[in-house]
């Protein structure tokens, strides 16, 4: 049995790419908070689709991750990250973790850069990728 890729979706991977589509041969999740995120009704009605057909699922990240990856922020100085990226990150750091193989699409350069530095694979959606990782506070 041939085991299906797994998506991390951040919030920008359904809002940047309007071409964006759900295919059965992966599995997709992404954390309540990138949920929240959709407030357009294209995107919206997409992911909801999506879980309806059991293509999404929506998982948390635990506290304790989340913690971790707050330290890491504050270590490297960025302050820019919301709360749906921070849960995000905190939940690929976790499949990292448990050495599961999970892609993060996000088209988020902060998002991006944090993953670069915690060596947990991304793609962009539809912007582009980052070329190197910068930490703000030496």
């Amino acid at each position: 049995m041939v085991k299906k890729k797994l998506y991390l979706l951040d919030s920008s991977a359904l809002i940047n790419d309007l071409a964006f589509s759900f295919n059965a041969k992966s599995n997709y999740v992404m954390t309540l908070e990138c949920f929240k995120e959709l407030r357009s009704l294209e995107t919206r009605l997409l992911a909801e689709n999506a879980l309806g057909q059991g293509l999404l699922s929506i998982r948390d990240s635990c506290p304790g991750s989340v913690q971790q990856v707050l330290g890491f922020l504050e270590k490297i100085g960025d302050r820019r990250l919301s709360k749906a990226d921070i849960s995000l990150i905190a939940l690929a750091l976790e499949f990292k973790d448990r050495n599961e193989k999970a892609m993060v699409v996000s088209d988020d350069y902060s998002i991006q850069n944090a993953l670069k530095l915690l060596k947990i694979p991304f793609q962009p959606a539809l912007q582009g990728k980052i070329r190197k990782a910068k930490k703000w506070n030496k």
